[in-house]
């Protein structure tokens, strides 16, 4: 298949601020791939281990996730031993093979990238727009109490985990700070535009850039 110039969306989030709601509106709008989980799907098949310990090891650094394949593998003193249920997988080699399956994808296809870094991905690549979705604190607590019916201790808690983990590994991985605005095209706040609108600016951009000039 020749490569062709293709736009690529990518949206970096804050946890409950909605950007994966808008990525799915914004793809479905646009007739754009939305790629998530088939990223997560697809590096568990190059890495050769299931899809369910990517998604672990996506919410949890690698020290926590390698101490419990630990803790399986090795049991009490007095247990028999038991093999770990998959080989360990690390943060550098899980972000190398989603850049590379994210790369490949966004070389043939205009698509909508929802977080994995792929703001820091693609670069300067021509053709992308990077957005980062975001809201205060205590809206996105009221989502997750609302949408997903946590506790608001719970919320709380997940919430700042979460976007604390997010904020090293990027740093980690790419040298960047998540969310310093000059990293993005477009910064949103979705307690004050709401997420119907933040999706309508977006692809006004998308069908803007798009079009010939």
């Amino acid at each position: 298949m020749e490569s062709k110039q293709t736009t690529v969306i990518t949206i970096s989030r804050q946890m409950a601020s909605g950007g994966s709601y808008i990525g799915k509106v914004v793809a479905n709008r646009l007739g754009f791939r939305y790629l998530d989980r088939d990223i997560l799907n697809k590096a568990a098949e190059l890495l050769g281990v299931s899809a369910t310990d990517i998604d672990i090891l996506e919410k949890r650094p690698s020290g926590f996730f390698e101490n419990i394949l630990k803790s399986f593998s090795a049991g009490s003193p007095e247990a028999a031993y038991t093999p770990p249920i998959t080989r360990p997988v690390y943060d550098k080699e899980l972000f190398d093979i989603e850049a590379k399956i994210i790369k490949e994808i966004c070389e043939y296809h205009d698509a909508v990238v929802v977080g994995r870094g792929g703001c820091f991905l693609l670069g300067d690549r021509p053709g992308v727009i990077k957005v980062f979705i975001h809201a205060p604190l205590e809206f996105r607590e009221m989502r997750l109490m609302e949408v997903h019916r946590y506790f608001a201790a719970d919320a709380s808690f997940n919430i700042k985990d979460y976007d604390e983990r997010r904020r090293k590994f990027i740093r980690k991985m790419t040298g960047r700070e998540w969310t310093d605005a000059e990293n993005y095209h477009l910064c949103i706040d979705t307690s004050v535009v709401g997420l119907s609108m933040a999706a309508e600016i977006i692809i006004d951009l998308a069908t803007r850039q798009k079009q010939p000039r």
